[in-house]
């Protein structure tokens, strides 16, 4: 039975970016990739696509500047990753736009975090947003553009699966059910079709990673905050930027893909219900904003899994309880924005090739 240099648990857009970068690295090590390609369909493959560090985040900490650095790392990334693979990768950077109607008592403070973060963006007035986007609601007042980007996620991890196969990466569509392992070291993944020996192991599977450190002994306090979310057939004429409010947001897959509208947050564990007076509820907030949407086929309907650790902030690194188990998981809402640089910064501490380490991330938090 064959020994892998690292065996990855996780065959989302995290796993197989972070197999890519050690791959690129250490081309010499024998990387395995597990996992069930139904989980990534509540997770990667349920995104969205906005990267969209401005918006999203409030305050200027570290887990904001990781997220600014992963945005500004996306281009070249995709350069990488589509030039190995050979497949192309939906990337715009036409920005975000936040309709002062969606805003309401926040346009003032959103103002003054970008301008003191000099985040790029402007404010367009009424008149201004007619004529720039004249298929937006009349009434959604002022906006703010922001310099952010869109992608398709589901083409990144088409992408990142073919880019890792090509650079010899092995990839196991087998769902880890245990591991081997004595109080120091993991020896090997226990899967629905037998054992993979490892010397390294990388836990990345999203919101399963905590029945998965129940298994390993750890307590890994991440938990599936869920997201309906739906995919509608509206002319991309109608808008090339992503529209993201308080309550809803907008995103155009662009290509003949449609609009990507969202999301719930539902802390209701694993349930994967869609309903359809929910989904009806965020094409109708949609298309307070974007009339167009009102009437526009419906395309397909879904339910994500966001992994969210208990002070919402990614659990990286190295494991305090294993010498040879790492952790990348817990990335909330943001796990498509995060993965260029948390590719690079897992596959720093996996090598040895040591990035400086990042207390706030750091399992040790933990005590795992």
């Amino acid at each position: 039975m064959p020994q892998y240099d690292v065996v990855i648990v996780g065959a989302g857009v995290i796993g197989h970016s972070i197999a890519f970068k050690i791959k690129q690295a250490r081309p010499d090590w024998n990387i395995v990739v597990l996992g069930d390609p139904m989980h990534s369909l509540a997770a990667s493959r349920a995104a969205a696509g906005m990267l969209a560090p401005y918006c999203e985040c409030r305050e200027a900490n570290r887990f904001f500047r990781f997220c600014r650095e992963s945005l500004d790392k996306y281009p070249r990334f995709i350069e990488e990753v589509s030039a190995v693979s050979g497949k192309d990768v939906f990337l715009s950077d036409a920005g975000s736009i936040m309709p002062e109607k969606s805003l309401d008592d926040q346009w003032d403070e959103r103002l003054q975090f970008f301008k003191s973060e000099n985040v790029p963006h402007a404010v367009w007035s009424p008149a201004e947003v007619k004529e720039r986007l004249p298929h937006l609601s009349p009434d959604v007042g002022a906006c703010i553009w922001v310099g952010e980007a869109q992608i398709n996620n589901r083409q990144l991890h088409d992408a990142l699966v073919a880019a890792s196969a090509k650079l010899g990466v092995m990839v196991e569509t087998a769902s880890v059910t245990g591991f081997r392992r004595d109080n120091s070291e993991v020896y090997a993944a226990v899967t629905d079709t037998g054992e993979i020996l490892g010397k390294r192991f990388v836990l990345a599977a999203g919101s399963w990673s905590q029945q998965l450190g129940t298994v390993l002994g750890v307590s890994l306090p991440v938990r599936p905050i869920k997201g309906q979310m739906c995919r509608v057939d509206v002319d991309e004429v109608k808008l090339a930027y992503t529209i993201h409010g308080m309550c809803t947001y907008i995103a155009p897959w662009r290509q003949g893909n449609g609009f990507v509208l969202g999301s719930t947050m539902e802390d209701k564990g694993f349930d994967g219900l869609i309903q359809d007076d929910v989904i009806q509820a965020i094409i109708d907030r949609a298309a307070a904003i974007l009339p167009a949407i009102k009437d526009a086929p419906l395309i397909e309907t879904w339910a994500g899994l966001r992994p969210a650790a208990e002070d919402r902030m990614p659990v990286m690194g190295a494991s305090s309880k294993f010498g040879n188990l790492f952790y990348s998981t817990g990335h909330f809402r943001n796990g498509i924005l995060q993965t260029p640089n948390q590719a690079d910064y897992m596959a720093g501490i996996v090598t040895g090739d040591v990035p400086e380490l990042i207390a706030e991330f750091d399992p040790a938090r933990y005590d795992m």
